[in-house]
C-alpha cells in the first residue's frame, strides 16, 4: 500500500498554548480540510512501524492515549497493510479511504509537529508546514493554570524558548514549505495575514479572505479531554485574546520571565519587552518558586489530576459505546 499522492497535508506547530488547536480550526473552515484530534502517538508508532513494521505500529496505537481519543479509527486489518509512514498516516486520517480526485485536505494541529519534522516532510514533499508563534507571556498566563507545564515565569521562560525554537529553524531552513505567522496577527482578524497565509498553504493559488470566511465553522469538535483548555475554539477570531495577560499576570512575574531566555527571542519575534533592564529572580523568589536549589515539581499531583479527568472520558466513551 503507497502514499495517496494527492493528499495534501497541513502540519501546524507550536509551542503549547500558543494556538495551535484554534488556527488548526479556522484553516479547516477556509480550505474545506479535515481537521484531526492532536496526534501525539505518531512519533511512536512512526518509529515502530520504521523499525519493526505495521503489525507492532498498531499495538503502540493500542497503548497510545491521544489515539483512543478519535472517534473515527480505521480498521486494524487496513493499517496492517501499510509499510510507510505517509500510507499509514493517510488511512488513519481517512479511515473511510483517502478520496480519489479532488486532493484532500487534512489538517494536523499538534503542537510538538516540528519535533518530527523530518520524518513528516519526508512522508508527504507536497506538505505545508506552519510555525505558529505566540508572546511568551500570553502562552504562560495561558498555561500556568493547567495540570501541565511550567508554573512560574522562569522555567516558563526557558520552557517557551526552547519549545519555540524548533519551528523558526525550519522555516529559516525550508522556506518553501515552512513558513512562521504569529499568533496575535492571525487573532486580530487581520485579512492580510489570513490571505497570505492560505495563499502559501495552496502553492500560489492566490487568496482573499473575507470576514464572513474567517467566521465560518470546520466542523471540528475538541475531544472532551480537552474541551476544557479550547473552550474558543470555532469562534471567530478576536482581539481579547492577545492582549489578556498584561492583566493576569503581576508586573513582577512579567520582569522575571523577560530576564530569562524568553526576554530575548521576544524582542527577536518582534515583541517589545516592558522592562528595558529586567531583574532576574533573587534567591528568595527562585526558592519561593521551587527552582533553587534545584526544580521542585508537582509531577505526582499532576498526573493524579490527568488520571482522574481521563477515567471520566473514558467513562463517558463506554456508555457511548454500550
Amino acid at each position: 500500500m503507497t502514499e495517496p499522492t494527492s493528499v495534501r497535508p497541513i502540519f501546524i506547530g507550536a509551542c503549547p498554548r500558543s494556538g495551535t488547536t484554534f488556527l488548526g480550526d479556522r484553516i479547516g473552515a477556509l480550505l474545506n480540510g479535515r481537521v484531526m484530534p492532536e496526534s501525539q502517538f505518531k512519533r511512536p508508532a512512526l518509529r515502530a512501524l520504521a523499525v519493526n513494521g505495521p503489525e507492532v505500529a498498531v499495538k503502540v496505537l493500542d497503548n497510545e492515549r491521544s489515539y483512543r481519543l478519535w472517534r473515527d479509527r480505521p480498521a486494524r486489518e487496513t493499517l496492517l497493510k501499510c509499510n510507510d509512514a505517509a500510507s499509514f498516516l493517510s488511512h488513519l486520517v481517512f479511515p473511510e479511504g483517502v478520496p480519489v480526485g479532488t486532493a484532500p485536505i487534512w489538517v494536523d494541529h499538534t503542537p510538538i509537529n516540528f519535533e518530527d519534522f523530518s520524518i513528516l516532510r519526508r512522508a508527504f514533499p507536497n506538505a505545508r508546514f506552519v510555525n505558529l508563534v505566540r508572546d511568551g507571556r500570553a502562552v504562560f498566563s495561558s498555561v500556568r493554570g493547567l495540570e501541565w507545564g511550567p508554573r512560574n515565569p522562569m522555567h516558563a521562560s526557558w520552557w517557551w524558548a526552547a519549545r519555540t525554537a524548533p519551528g523558526l529553524a525550519a522555516s529559516l531552513r525550508h522556506p518553501d514549505c515552512c513558513v512562521t505567522v504569529r499568533y496575535e496577527d492571525l487573532a486580530r482578524g487581520h485579512l492580510d495575514d489570513w490571505s497570505s497565509l492560505l495563499t502559501f498553504l495552496t502553492a500560489g493559488e492566490k487568496r482573499s479572505v473575507t470576514p464572513e470566511e474567517l467566521s465560518a465553522s470546520s466542523g471540528f469538535e475538541v475531544p472532551d479531554y480537552t474541551r476544557h483548555q479550547h473552550q474558543l475554539v470555532g469562534e471567530a477570531p478576536s482581539a481579547d485574546r492577545v492582549e489578556s495577560w498584561r492583566t493576569t499576570l503581576s508586573q513582577r512575574e512579567i520582569e522575571i520571565f523577560e530576564a530569562n531566555n524568553g526576554g530575548a527571542l521576544l524582542e527577536m519575534l518582534g515583541y517589545d519587552r516592558l522592562f528595558s533592564f529586567p531583574r532576574p529572580a533573587i534567591r528568595s523568589e527562585m526558592i519561593r518558586m521551587g527552582e533553587w536549589p534545584f526544580r521542585v515539581t508537582a509531577e505526582p499531583i499532576k498526573k493524579f489530576k490527568q488520571a482522574l479527568r481521563w477515567n471520566k472520558v473514558k467513562s463517558a466513551d463506554k456508555v457511548t459505546s454500550a
